[in-house]
């Protein structure tokens, strides 16, 4: 077994600190490192690696459980019970789909998407898997992250704090991709700190003489998916009349920055997030601009988008034939297709992902999986929405930063597909259930 000894330090620290500070819990560092996701603790014997948040939210379940199940006075907020049923509906519709393997046991070929490289592999029978139990286990802790984040964060102080932790780490994993870069054109030696699989495992990873900014996470697109949908905090939160978490002028070059940001991380992601984030700018800025000023930007983003189309398109073309082409396409087509063949409860939980959000909820747990998976979402949106209107609210900000940021990581997902075996998606999902659910009237009473 490989020990990361950096990993070791840091888990060794936040429980010093736990255990001497009342205030401090095991979830802020959860929230804190959750960008650190190519941040390896250990590698076990057949060399599966196990990232730093993965240990640290073991440790917040334990503590959260152990504390819940000690108090006399737990009970769970009652303006969350809808979404609390609908995740336990999910979370028995994917253990149930584990039947799928069994009830197919090799009379249906599926691609093989874990023992061999997409471009080669080919399509073999399908047979119960402890994989595909893994990969519930991942599905399962992600519905758990989002329950303990709406859970633990019900005031307005709490998700100032939860705001805060997550900002902060948001930030370094910025700066940490900035300094990546600086090496690559200083020619200095790339810090490996936190970076031990992922496209840093050996240093910056280049793409014609470029370097892809990764920051702390394992690549790009992964980098660009945790960005994006925090640029509405940073945007709205300049906004505010006074400062809710952070300060204005902090928030403001945090907003510029991420947007420059983005299409420098080298990702396909990246680039549709930039134009998702400046589209979303253009909607809340147009009132202010004349109304030729207004024909005028509306027409350059348009025109840039047109343009940027038709790079993409080429793009496309000349990948369709390379690993990551082929592995998109193929991975999405002939997810519709296993679809179509099982639609009631798809293969089984995480027998085969795809880059396609709603294709991959489909084919891994069927309809009866996707429908209250949709519903939740739903759910969180519609509460959301309700609270953006009364634009007088002194929360307004915040309410308006929770809903963009919930559209960006479903809209982010859909593009890149749902990584539900990174806890950074859930995490989004549970702030937004969180914010939704705030009560602003009663606390300030």
């Amino acid at each position: 077994m490989e020990i990361n000894w950096v990993a070791i330090l840091i888990l060794v620290s936040t429980t010093v600190l736990v255990l001497s500070y009342k205030k401090i819990k095991y979830l802020d560092a959860f929230i804190f490192f959750i960008p650190f996701n190519a941040t390896v603790v250990f590698f076990t014997p057949d060399k599966t690696a196990v990232n730093l948040p993965f240990i640290l939210f073991l440790f917040v379940f334990l503590s959260f459980f152990f504390k819940k199940g000690m108090s006399s006075k737990f009970s769970l907020p009652k303006k969350n019970n809808a979404i609390y049923i609908w995740l336990i509906i999910i979370a028995l519709v994917a253990i149930t789909s584990q039947v799928m393997p069994f009830i197919i046991n090799g009379k249906f070929n599926v691609l093989d998407r874990y023992n061999s490289v997409v471009y080669w592999a080919k399509e073999a029978p399908l047979y119960p898997s402890m994989q595909w139990i893994t990969q519930t286990i991942y599905f399962l802790i992600g519905l758990l992250v989002v329950f303990i984040i709406s859970v633990s964060y019900q005031t307005l102080n709490e998700i100032k704090r939860a705001l805060r932790i997550l900002l902060s780490g948001i930030v370094f994993m910025v700066a940490w991709g900035w300094l990546g870069d600086l090496t690559y054109f200083l020619g200095i030696s790339y810090p490996n700190l936190f970076n031990q699989i992922g496209m840093n495992e050996f240093g910056i990873h280049a793409f014609n003489n470029f370097p892809r900014m990764v920051g702390t996470t394992m690549e790009a697109s992964y980098f660009a998916q945790m960005l994006i949908p925090i640029t509405p905090y940073f945007y709205w939160f300049h906004q505010q009349e006074k400062d809710i978490v952070l300060s204005k002028k902090f928030n403001r070059n945090m907003y510029i920055i991420s947007i420059i940001t983005l299409p420098l991380a080298i990702t396909t992601t990246g680039v549709f997030g930039f134009f998702l984030v400046t589209g979303l700018w253009l909607k809340n800025n147009l009132r202010f601009f004349s109304k030729k000023s207004k024909y005028f930007l509306v027409t350059l983003y348009l025109v840039i988008i047109l343009i940027s189309i038709f790079f993409a398109v080429n793009y496309l073309i000349n990948i369709s034939e390379t690993y990551s082409g082929v592995e998109r396409f193929k991975t999405v087509a002939l997810g519709f297709t296993y679809f179509l063949e099982y639609p009631i409860l798809g293969l089984g939980w995480g027998v085969f992902p795809t880059y396609d959000f709603l294709i991959n909820l489909l084919v891994n747990f069927g309809i009866i999986g996707t429908i209250p998976f949709l519903i939740l979402l739903y759910n969180v949106f519609i509460r959301l929405k309700n609270k953006i209107k009364d634009k007088k609210n002194e929360y307004y900000p915040l309410y308006m930063a929770a809903l963009e940021s919930f559209v960006l990581i479903v809209v982010v997902s859909q593009l890149s597909g749902l990584t539900y075996h990174s806890q950074y998606f859930w995490l989004y999902i549970g702030l937004a259930i969180s914010i939704g659910g705030l009560g602003i009237k009663k606390e300030m009473n």
